[in-house]
């Protein structure tokens, strides 16, 4: 709130006005006085980032822009922010268009006198940038990589819908790539970019080995809508896939069965696709027509499912 101190801090790095610094925040709480509220999937980000290498862009709470922001995870720094009682402009300390200076001895030989303290710590233990994402309400947007991916990233604030057979080759591979298909088309976007808006989808199933490819049959049948299940590798579901899922979808009751013996924690978001609990037929080893039966028979069971899925 020192328009002095920021302005000496611009005329060191050679920065524009229009170049914003980043708010560095003691804790949540000080995030309500900066910024709207987030959406739910920045929130995510927030729960598994901060404090951390995580810069949020988020719609100023004054309706003016957007702002900066991350929860910085050296000890000293939110004491120093805390104390302080309010969010600070933090920056890389180097002069702009060069790279960051991460010690201290090569702070002060770049900027000399011109420092009035220099507080040292050792050298950066990251020396990486902060990963910098930008919450636009219906989406994310990975403005800059850092030591967090954008896969990562991403996938960490989205919401799973996993789909369970047996083998993980006919059935469950044409389910994801058909729910990825229409969750696109409903959203107006690319199917790659689904996942930007929050939604992810996977398979697995309850008996199989990992890394097989998909039936020739689900493959061809996929291909005659467009869709391409050449990539897919089949995998086990664990523990880990049925937590990190928000919704769980079956193709039969069998793997409804397996699953809740094994997992009985996840009772409560293991369903059947089709809302009537009728089984879906597995067309393993039968005739093209089976597996565009099947086909069918899925893509209206999600058909019927995705309002839900899309309304969060």
């Amino acid at each position: 709130s020192n328009p002095a101190a920021v302005e000496r801090a611009r005329e060191l790095k050679g920065r524009e006005a229009s170049h914003p610094f980043t708010w560095h925040v003691a804790d949540r709480g000080q995030l309500a006085a900066l910024a709207a509220p987030p959406s739910a999937r920045a929130r995510k980000l927030i729960d598994r980032y901060w404090p951390g290498p995580l810069t949020l862009v988020l719609p100023a709470r004054n309706g003016e822009g957007d702002v900066g922001v991350r929860q910085p995870a050296h000890e000293f720094t939110a004491a120093v922010i805390a104390a302080l009682g309010e969010p600070l402009w933090l920056s890389s300390v180097n002069r702009t268009g060069e790279p960051p200076l991460l010690e201290a001895d090569a702070i002060c030989a770049s900027f000399g006198g011109e420092l009035a303290l220099v507080v040292d710590d050792g050298p950066s233990p990251l020396g990486v940038a902060s990963t910098v994402v930008r919450d636009r309400g219906d989406r994310l947007e990975v403005l800059r990589e850092g030591i967090l991916d954008s896969h990562d990233v991403l996938h960490t604030a989205a919401d799973l819908t996993l789909f369970v057979c047996t083998g993980n080759t006919c059935r469950s591979p044409l389910a994801e790539a058909l729910a990825r298909d229409l969750a696109a088309r409903t959203l107006g976007t690319a199917p790659a970019d689904v996942l930007a808006h929050g939604f992810a989808f996977a398979s697995a199933g309850t008996s199989t080995l990992d890394g097989m490819p998909a039936s020739e049959g689900s493959i061809a049948a996929g291909s005659e809508l467009g869709l391409d299940l050449t990539a897919h590798s089949s995998r086990l579901v664990t523990r880990e896939l049925v937590e990190h899922a928000t919704r769980i979808y079956c193709l039969s009751q069998s793997h409804r069965a397996a699953l809740l013996a094994e997992f009985p924690a996840a009772g409560d978001k293991v369903q059947l696709l089709r809302q009537d609990q009728l089984d879906i037929q597995d067309p393993f080893g039968g005739p093209i027509e089976v597996y565009r039966k099947t086909r069918d028979e899925i893509r209206a069971a999600i058909g019927a499912r995705l309002p839900e899925w899309l309304a969060g």
